[in-house]
């Protein structure tokens, strides 16, 4: 699907919102445009920093894949109604704005985002990867989320990774599947299944797989909006999930203490 949006645009409507509400964004890291020499920056907005529940969201490591800013947009327009004031909230809202610029999944230099390894972690093609870790170096969630879409369904999954599959990822499935099928396989792209919308993928080094399995997010997925919907229909179910998360934090952490 075209996007209208230059992350230019989108960014800057961010920062102006930010601006409006409070709320701290700050440039974490950059990528270069080799031919040019032209830095797109990597934004980092924090709300409610004082608050002891976290609660971290990602967008635009695809930079195809649009809902995933577009909803973080949608949230700063309404703050009171999509965030929390007993949470504390940090958004990466466009990982990979070059990617977004081109209209395609990989950055400009043409690799994948959704990996942190040893070369991930040192090579200049992922200046993106290297300043959301740098940003998240010992950072502890109680739940984080990554907004992703499957541009080739029509129907609603999430990647987990955990053995027990956690309550609130059986909620979130139960609530989208009011406003969308859900992709009901016993294996998608390879991975188990639960059969009903979660696929079990315990290690592929992506970032939710690996924050999670080095114990900096208590919940950690993957959602995947269905790319064939309209966009307004897939910032709704990221919005409706993203409201389930902050119910299950309130109910569950309203106490925590670090």
């Amino acid at each position: 699907m075209k996007n209208n949006y230059s992350s230019i645009k989108l960014v800057n409507e961010m920062i102006a919102l930010c601006k409006d509400h409070k709320f701290s964004i700050r440039i974490v890291g950059s990528e270069t445009i080799k031919d040019t020499g032209y830095k797109y920056p990597i934004y980092k907005i924090v709300i409610n920093p004082k608050n002891k529940i976290n609660f971290c969201l990602i967008a635009g490591v695809h930079g195809d894949e649009i809902a995933g800013p577009m909803t973080i947009l949608a949230m700063l327009k309404e703050p009171t109604k999509y965030f929390s004031k007993n949470i504390r909230y940090e958004i990466y809202p466009l990982l990979n704005p070059t990617g977004y610029d081109l209209q395609q999944r990989n950055n400009n230099d043409n690799h994948d985002l959704n990996c942190i390894n040893k070369i991930t972690l040192k090579s200049d093609n992922y200046t993106e990867i290297q300043a959301l870790t740098n940003s998240i170096k010992n950072r502890k969630y109680d739940a984080l989320i990554s907004l992703h879409e499957d541009l080739t369904q029509d129907k609603f999954y999430a990647y987990v990774f955990e053995e027990e599959v956690h309550p609130l990822y059986r909620k979130i499935i139960s609530n989208t599947s009011n406003k969308v099928e859900i992709l009901k396989l016993n294996k998608i792209y390879g991975a188990n299944s639960d059969g009903n919308g979660l696929v079990i993928n315990y290690h592929d080094y992506s970032i939710e797989d690996r924050l999670y399995h080095q114990k900096q997010a208590k919940i950690s997925l993957s959602t995947e909006t269905p790319g064939k919907l309209p966009l307004s229909k897939r910032i709704l179910i990221n919005l409706s999930n993203l409201k389930t998360i902050n119910k299950y934090l309130l109910l569950h952490y309203s106490k925590a203490i670090y």
